[in-house]
């Protein structure tokens, strides 16, 4: 079963590539864009995997890192990544503070960082999903 991930980018092209790289080239997800955060909030009852989330959102608009502190109080246990073009120490430790998986500068290699990040993501998931069941077989030595 594939899992699902939010991708949160305004940028049609980096968007569009981002989708084909998860989809076509890893093929072990399912994706679904948004063009700003705001759209990504109202989609959050599906329960993504994981959201990858940009930090420009153009003129005016809030930043990625707004709509992340907003993500945090209502889906604290939704897995994101922080995706962006902007190289910021303090936007970084912020960001890392807030409880994100990976902040990811894009960049030559971002697309093997991101999926580096998501196999960690997943991992983690199959180790508290199994968490009973492997204490169990420890315990008992059924290995």
């Amino acid at each position: 079963m594939k899992d699902l991930v939010f991708i949160v980018e305004d940028n049609l092209v980096q968007q569009k590539v981002l989708q084909a790289h998860f989809e076509d080239v890893l093929d072990d997800y399912i994706v679904k864009t948004f063009l700003s955060p705001v759209d990504l909030i109202r989609h959050m009852s599906k329960k993504p995997f994981a959201v990858v989330l940009d930090h420009y959102f153009g003129p005016g608009a809030n930043t990625g890192l707004h709509y992340l502190k907003e993500m945090r109080t209502r889906y604290p246990s939704t897995p994101v990544i922080y995706h962006t073009s902007f190289n910021d120490i303090m936007l970084r430790d912020e960001v890392m503070s807030l409880g994100v998986e990976q902040f990811i500068l894009k960049d030559t290699t971002s697309l093997v960082r991101l999926r580096t990040t998501l196999d960690t993501i997943h991992n983690k998931a199959n180790v508290k999903k199994h968490y009973w069941r492997n204490l169990f077989l420890e315990t008992f030595d059924l290995s």
